[in-house]
């Protein structure tokens, strides 16, 4: 792999820089710096890749920067980790700035820890980037407590920042917004970085406690008692989901050719088979937004794989590849679940709200095929979705009761900005105001059921939309099977999401938030005409706009 980025993006055509307006140019004195990253954790997850791409890249090239992580872990214990406390242990950290890589649905838990660490330390420089920032750009620097966004990619951008804090590198912070002393924001262009051999594989010390990962809670589904390690084999996903945070990205990539990155195989290979050792690895979990996204990639990666790895993994996959060649590849190289999006068993309206064009027959058979191979199958599924009836929402469950998948999973929409189904929301007056409580993974297990928009009582009731989510949750408690005892592990116990997200109160502004990562194709199009009898809702179009 490069030692170095050969090139690092440069916005151009921007007025120019008023650096005398800056705060944070050269305002640290001292010899080394210290960034503290951070993260929201509500579900007990406590890895977070883009941080630990970053610190990797800053670890390589900024050798006088000292990384420090300090996730807000909220399940390990909430008073630790309410705002006030979480504010007095950054302060202890004394660090020159902190930045927080936030997915949208955790914005509104978010904002009490920024308005304490500002009251504590109004002098410490406050990063936000991630889902958040790339895709609801104004909502996130429009908060007082914030002083840069990261838009883009953000490896180069930190190593940009830290220069501009040290007073090396005049000029903006490329790949960032910036709110100046007057209140004016700078803006640069996102940072796309489509060469991935110029990073270095990421950085997993930067998660390791004193007993190394021996406390590190690194997986939701994973088997217990082994180390379940996250990785990527690259990034991007070439479908436009209507309710994925991938598509309004995919829209704004400036050269589609370098949207899907992958890592050169053989390298990727030798990358997971120094984690294995180093860390002790039992079981790898490939987190890409796609796992399946360069099948040419895929096949070399098998085959190297299944000769020099020897452990068991788990995907992210779609329906209209996984035939059953594919699952007995993936299962000889040592797949032990594959994960895909069903989303709604009605295909039509899975096609045209939700832009996933596979048919129930490529649902059934791609389940049969896993099922033929020994392949566990976790299924995803989107309930209380725009314009969704209860009939939608019975049909979903239908479908998962015929394939009986290892592991059952549905959890509640919510609104993400800039993406066309919240466009829809939006258009159709469906956009919840003065609420910030967004039930999301907590639903099933605070048996607490409510739309995250507006009732439409022609389509789907509340009531309806509550007894239809309690017998989902039925069924995924009586059915859920997903068993790592094939040699491997001690039996796992039954997997439990929990999220402690959103038991906020209300807001004065309209919901417009959240987004949330998943899922070759790179079209657009699909013209959109609601067939839903009711008056309200006809002439939904631009399905895909964003």
């Amino acid at each position: 792999m490069n030692s170095k980025a050969d090139v690092i993006a440069v916005s151009t055509g921007l007025a120019a820089y008023p650096q005398d307006k800056s705060r944070w140019f050269a305002a640290v004195k001292r010899e080394r710096l210290r960034v503290v990253f951070a993260f929201y954790s509500p579900d007990g997850n406590e890895i977070a890749m883009p941080i630990a791409s970053m610190s990797a890249y800053l670890k390589r090239d900024f050798p006088w920067v000292d990384v420090v992580l300090e996730a807000v872990l909220i399940l390990r214990d909430a008073d630790k980790y309410s705002p006030e406390n979480y504010a007095k242990t950054i302060q202890a950290l004394d660090a020159d700035v902190i930045a927080f890589s936030i997915m949208s649905p955790h914005w509104y838990p978010m904002e009490p820890y920024f308005e304490q660490i500002k009251k504590l330390m109004p002098d410490l420089p406050l990063v936000i980037g991630g889902y958040q920032a790339m895709l609801s750009q104004q909502q996130t620097i429009e908060n007082p407590n914030v002083d840069f966004i990261c838009v883009g990619d953000g490896e180069y951008a930190i190593g940009n920042l830290v220069q501009h804090l040290k007073g090396t590198k005049p000029g903006p912070v490329d790949g960032m917004w910036e709110k100046l002393i007057d209140g004016e924001v700078y803006e640069t262009e996102p940072h796309q970085i489509g060469d991935l051999a110029a990073l270095p594989f990421p950085d997993y010390d930067v998660f390791a406690k004193a007993d190394g990962f021996d406390d590190v809670n690194s997986s939701i589904f994973g088997p217990k008692g082994i180390l379940v390690l996250p990785v990527m084999t690259g990034r991007g996903c070439p479908y436009r989901c209507t309710y994925c945070c991938n598509t309004p990205l995919l829209e704004t990539w400036k050269t589609k050719k370098t949207f899907l990155r992958k890592y050169d195989p053989e390298d990727m290979v030798d990358e997971l088979i120094r984690l294995r050792d180093l860390y002790q690895v039992g079981y790898f979990e490939f987190w890409d937004e796609l796992f399946l996204s360069n099948l040419k990639f895929v096949r070399a990666f098998f085959e190297i794989y299944k000769e020099k790895i020897h452990l068991p993994f788990s995907i992210n996959s779609r329906v209209e590849v996984m035939n059953e060649k594919f699952c007995q590849t993936a299962a000889e190289a040592g797949c032990h679940t594959i994960w895909f999006g069903i989303e709604s068993g009605d295909e039509e309206f899975r096609a045209k709200m939700l832009g996933r064009k596979m048919t129930n027959e490529q649902v059934l058979e791609a389940a049969a095929n896993c099922k033929k191979a020994g392949i566990n199958r976790l299924t995803f599924n989107i309930v209380g979705t725009p314009l969704e009836t209860a009939e939608n929402m019975r049909q979903t469950l239908r479908l998962n009761r015929e394939i009986a998948p290892e592991h059952f999973f549905f959890f509640p929409y919510i609104p993400l900005r800039g993406t066309p189904l919240y466009n829809i929301a939006k258009k159709e007056g469906l956009l919840l105001k003065n609420k910030k409580e967004l039930h999301y993974l907590s639903a099933a297990n605070d048996r607490h059921f409510t739309l995250n928009m507006k009732e439409c009582p022609e389509l789907l009731t509340a009531k309806e939309y509550d007894e239809i989510c309690r017998e989902m949750l039925a069924f995924q408690e009586a059915n859920n099977r997903l068993s790592y005892t094939d040699g491997m592990a001690p039996e796992a116990e039954p997997a439990r999401v929990e999220d402690k997200s959103f038991s906020l109160v209300d807001a004065a502004d309209d919901v417009g938030a959240p987004d949330s990562p998943q899922e070759p194709s790179i079209e657009p199009e699909i013209p959109m005409e609601q067939k839903q009898e009711k008056s309200l809702f006809k002439g939904v179009m631009n399905l895909f706009r964003s």
